[in-house]
């Protein structure tokens, strides 16, 4: 899926995917027992074009790199197919995908990848050892997280392709708890992924 979980509203810091390079990561009292709340982010792929291009070009750059060959993405309701390029920052792409006219666009404009998602529910899982699974709750709101039940999925339902969700998550370590390095305990993010026609 071309979705992630970010740390930022800005969507600059995006949370590893099961490599731990960038773990949503805090530090806890596990002597006394914490918990605490974290607002966290869920969008798709994006960057934003280097620089400008017209209605014809099939060259064009991004600022980062961000997309793989035959994904979708859209720039200012233009959809494009990513034909040679993907994972750099220099793109072949075929104009004016799924019936959208092809127009010249800016730089700086924001390049989307280009789908929908409907379903999208959210899981604290915990894939080894015991089962810490139920440290966290989840909410859409920070208000909520009082009255989620630990450990239990939560439904995101349905997002298009330039909306930001957000949500809540609430880690509670008990007191007594050894805590340090814990890696374990993972948010899983499904869904379905459709794209934009």
């Amino acid at each position: 899926m071309a979705i992630h979980l970010y740390l930022d509203e800005a969507l600059m810091q995006q949370i590893s995917e099961g490599d731990f390079s960038r773990p949503e990561a805090e530090s806890y009292n596990g002597t006394d027992g914490d918990i605490k709340d974290r607002q966290l982010h869920v969008a798709n792929e994006q960057t934003s074009l280097a620089s400008a291009i017209d209605l014809a070009q099939t060259s064009i750059a991004l600022v980062e790199p961000r997309f793989a060959d035959g994904e979708l993405i859209i720039i200012d309701g233009e959809q494009m197919l990513i034909e040679s390029g993907g994972g750099t920052v220099n793109l072949t792409v075929q104009r004016g995908v799924a019936n959208t006219a092809s127009a010249a666009h800016n730089a700086g404009a924001t390049v989307y990848s280009g789908y929908d998602y409907t379903g999208l529910v959210l899981d604290p899982i915990d894939e080894t050892g015991t089962d810490e699974s139920v440290w966290y709750r989840l909410a859409l709101t920070q208000v909520d997280l009082d009255t989620a039940i630990q450990g239990a999925p939560l439904n995101l339902g349905d997002k298009t392709f330039q909306q930001t969700l957000s949500f809540w998550r609430r880690c509670t370590v008990l007191p007594g708890t050894p805590v340090q390095n814990k890696l374990d305990i993972k948010l899983r993010l499904t869904g379905t992924e459709n794209p934009i026609l």
